[in-house]
């Protein structure tokens, strides 16, 4: 069975004595590049590769760079193929394109903002090869 890249992780919350609970999620992110473009070639080689992760793809370039003003049209229009064969690639590999934009947006909007309850740091990659100490 194919897992997904997306999915393979787990979440397990046990509180201490007092009842709270901490945990952490690591991000692996290549580098916080200042691109103003989406990797257009990277997303063309996926869409043509025909056992699937263009999906993926879209959402990783949507995580990227998600202030970009992306629309379904000028991703086609990039690719060379129409909005309804980019719908459908998409439908196959059960993503849709504004969920995807929402979600890489929110997520983008918590790491850098935080809310209430929780707080983020990015750390080093060598750093992160070990959970947080408490």
């Amino acid at each position: 069975m194919r897992v997904r890249t997306e999915e393979m992780f787990d979440v397990c919350a046990i509180p201490d004595e007092t009842g709270a609970a901490s945990g952490w999620l690591e991000l692996e992110i290549g580098s916080w590049e200042t691109a103003t473009e989406p990797g257009w070639n990277v997303l063309k080689q996926a869409f043509l590769f025909d056992g699937g992760g263009f999906g993926l793809a879209m959402a990783q370039e949507m995580f990227r760079l998600p202030w970009y003003a992306w629309r379904i049209e000028d991703v086609a229009r990039e690719l060379g193929v129409t909005r309804r064969s980019l719908q459908m690639t998409l439908f196959r590999e059960s993503y849709s394109f504004d969920a995807a934009l929402r979600r890489c947006r929110r997520l983008n909007e918590l790491l850098l903002e935080g809310n209430a309850r929780c707080r983020f740091v990015a750390i080093a990659r060598s750093a992160a090869q070990e959970p947080p100490s408490r």
